[in-house]
């Protein structure tokens, strides 16, 4: 079992895979990853513990800041200082069409919903994935590199790359796409981009049949280094 910290200790992160196979990565090294060498998914080696002061401390905080937050529990500061991961989730976060971000509609008979579609896409991964790539585009830039972004996609994960990926100089983004079995909206959205950086390319079968494949481009680790990793 995994050991706790808590967040006064955020230099100490590490990751390991689900299957047991692989300790001791960084915040950097799991994001230019995707899966793990033994096949597992990333998590945290030690689980954050919040004090209840820290959580009431939370509770006025805008959503940008929350992230800030939260991402400090996971990314150390030596890999990202606090004030660029500030200045990256303000970039990454400013498209959205609510200066808040989401919002919590208050309807009635006591039902409120969460809004999750203000992103440029109004797709909830916009929320993820505009962080990720600003995340991606900060180490590439620091260690003067490119690299290359393979997405499998079921529809909104891969316009939401798009777009926050679109235009970057030191990112190559590609996106497949199960043919036929996406929106029309969708579909658009992914093939009308013009960016040079952007490659989209329709696949025959479900997401799950373009899954398979891709993992075994993930595991292939002389390909993943040769690609950016």
């Amino acid at each position: 079992m995994a050991a706790m910290c808590g967040p006064d200790r955020p230099g100490t992160m590490q990751y390991c895979s689900t299957r047991g196979g692989v300790h001791g990565w960084d915040f950097r090294d799991v994001l230019f990853s995707g899966y793990a060498p033994d096949g597992g998914m990333f998590m945290p080696e030690n689980v954050p513990v919040l004090s209840p002061d820290t959580v009431r401390g939370w509770g006025g905080r805008s959503y940008p800041e929350l992230v800030v937050e939260v991402a400090s529990l996971f990314i150390p500061n030596q890999l990202i200082p606090r004030l660029d991961l500030e200045v990256l989730v303000s970039e990454a976060l400013s498209g959205f069409s609510l200066p808040e971000v989401v919002r919590v509609a208050r309807l009635k008979d006591g039902l409120s919903v969460l809004e999750l579609f203000h992103g440029e896409t109004l797709a909830f991964k916009d929320l993820a994935m505009t962080c990720t790539v600003r995340f991606l585009e900060y180490f590439l830039q620091k260690e003067k590199r490119r690299a290359t972004v393979v997405v499998g996609t079921s529809g909104d994960t891969g316009g939401s790359a798009i777009q926050s990926a679109k235009g970057l100089s030191g990112l190559d983004l590609v996106v497949v796409y199960p043919q036929g079995r996406i929106t029309p909206v969708q579909e658009k959205h992914m093939t009308t981009c013009l960016e040079d950086n952007v490659h989209v390319f329709a696949a025959d079968g479900s997401s799950d049949d373009i899954d398979q494949p891709l993992r075994r481009l993930f595991a292939d680790q002389e390909l993943v280094k040769s690609h950016g990793s």
